[in-house]
């Protein structure tokens, strides 16, 4: 009888050394970081070329448009003499889904602009006060991953004309690709 309960025992020990350890477990998180290689690059800068302003209007505001061709068409010409046709900006981005970009937008198919404030530039032509701006566009040449950036169009506020300042302003334009966007 001491045999068995030696052997009992003994198998008893071994039983609960194995449920012991049976009972151990760890876990680990795991991660990856994803990068979308969308090989975003400049291709061309975009200009307004030498937009020629009326110093002397006080009427509304000078609204004005530009397609993404660069032609211009005026919503109230005022104080803009002359806006010559844009020099359209291009870049090229690998995005998975570049018709999504097709009409005129300023965020399409995860990419965006950012200027100053998102997609406008505000003081392009001078003065403190943000009457006086551009906003842009992205399109989607249709072919081989290019696209153009063109202002939708240009407003100097009534009574900011005098903000308005001669010589050359350049600002910069931010395209950024967000995954999911």
């Amino acid at each position: 009888m001491k045999k068995y309960i030696l052997l009992l025992g003994v198998a008893g020990v071994a039983l609960g050394s194995y449920a012991a350890y049976a009972a151990n477990s760890a876990t680990m998180t795991v991660t990856a970081t994803i990068a979308h290689d969308v090989s975003l690059t400049k291709t061309g800068d975009l200009s307004l070329g030498t937009i020629t302003i009326n110093p002397a209007y006080t009427g509304d505001d000078t609204h004005w448009n530009y397609s993404d061709s660069g032609v211009i068409s005026y919503t109230n010409k005022g104080a803009v003499v002359s806006a010559p046709n844009v020099t359209v900006g291009t870049f090229t981005a690998n995005i998975p889904n570049p018709e999504a970009c097709s009409s005129e937008s300023w965020i399409c198919g995860g990419l965006s602009l950012a200027g100053t404030s998102y997609d406008t530039i505000n003081n392009i032509f001078g003065g403190s006060d943000n009457s006086n701006k551009c906003y842009f566009y992205i399109k989607y040449t249709g072919s081989d991953n290019n696209f153009k950036v063109y202002p939708g169009g240009c407003r100097i506020s009534a009574g900011k004309i005098s903000s308005v300042t001669t010589g050359e302003h350049s600002s910069t334009l931010t395209i950024n690709y967000s995954a999911g966007g």
